[in-house]
């Protein structure tokens, strides 16, 4: 198994010879086409546009990001993403020309990555306008069904989607980058009755010693039912709970095996837990 600086020097000597063989760049700009796969058993490549190679940049983001930019603003100019035209998406069945939203969705999180505001707003509105964005109002649920009309929204799809409305530019190179290693030892909040209960936050200030945990219903079928979740990794000595800015009743939480148990109701609440 390789570990850190191993893993770099093996990618950089495989992309050092896929640079050399598969796509090549001349003054900084890639190729037209590139290699999607080779076959050494009848050395033959099979070449596709520059656009396709918009899976290989979102792996290429964290190690190589500057390759990555460029790659990307190619598959861009490409596909006509930097004009006014309206978007035109690749097929998945060439019989029945069904257009699938992969090639988009992936356009979606790396504009939102590299920080291609333009080109965020033209695919984010296409998405708007084909993509179905849905709330249950009976589940509480959001979801986009892409006129799959099928039971259940198709996870491959939303995903990603869902992962574009939530990044930032750079947070991709940052989790790969930058991990905050500080959440294996800090507070943990787990046990949660997902989906009746869900956290919109839980955030520990360090230097403050302080745990903010939000709270809503998730489901909204379950409002109002009890229920309990745990904080581990926390000092217990000296511990101050608040709920929705008033100290906490001895009912509202306890010490179980070393660690803090909240009892509360499926809902909208606050709790400050300071140690």
């Amino acid at each position: 198994m390789l570990y850190g600086s191993d893993v770099h020097y093996v990618f950089h000597k495989w992309w050092t010879y896929a640079k050399t063989h598969y796509l090549s760049f001349q003054n900084r700009r890639p190729s037209d086409t590139v290699t999607l796969y080779y076959d050494p058993l009848i050395d033959y490549h099979h070449r596709v546009n520059v656009a396709g190679t918009l899976g290989l940049v979102w792996q290429l983001v964290p190690q190589q990001p500057e390759d990555a930019r460029l790659l990307f603003e190619a598959a861009v100019e490409q596909l006509g993403w930097n004009h006014l035209d309206l978007l035109q998406e690749s097929t998945r069945d060439r019989t029945t020309l069904v257009p699938t939203p992969r090639g988009t969705l992936l356009g979606l999180m790396l504009a939102r990555e590299l920080g291609y505001d333009d080109v965020y707003a033209k695919l984010r509105a296409h998405a708007e306008a084909h993509y179905e964005p849905t709330r249950d109002t009976e589940s509480g649920e959001f979801t986009w069904g892409f006129g799959l009309h099928e039971s259940y929204p198709r996870g491959q799809f939303n995903g990603p989607m869902a992962a574009a409305e939530a990044m930032s530019e750079g947070a991709w190179w940052r989790i790969c980058n930058e991990p905050k290693l500080r959440k294996f030892t800090d507070p943990t909040v787990y046990g949660v009755d997902f989906p009746s209960l869900c956290l919109s936050q839980a955030w520990y200030d360090a230097q403050g010693q302080l745990l903010v945990i939000a709270t809503d219903a998730g489901d909204p079928r379950a409002a109002g039912q009890q229920t309990t979740f745990r904080i581990g990794q926390i000092d217990t000595h000296r511990i101050r709970v608040t709920v929705d800015g008033e100290p906490a009743n001895d009912w509202d939480w306890r010490i179980v095996d070393g660690e803090v148990e909240i009892t509360t109701t499926v809902g909208e609440h606050t709790f400050l837990i300071r140690h």
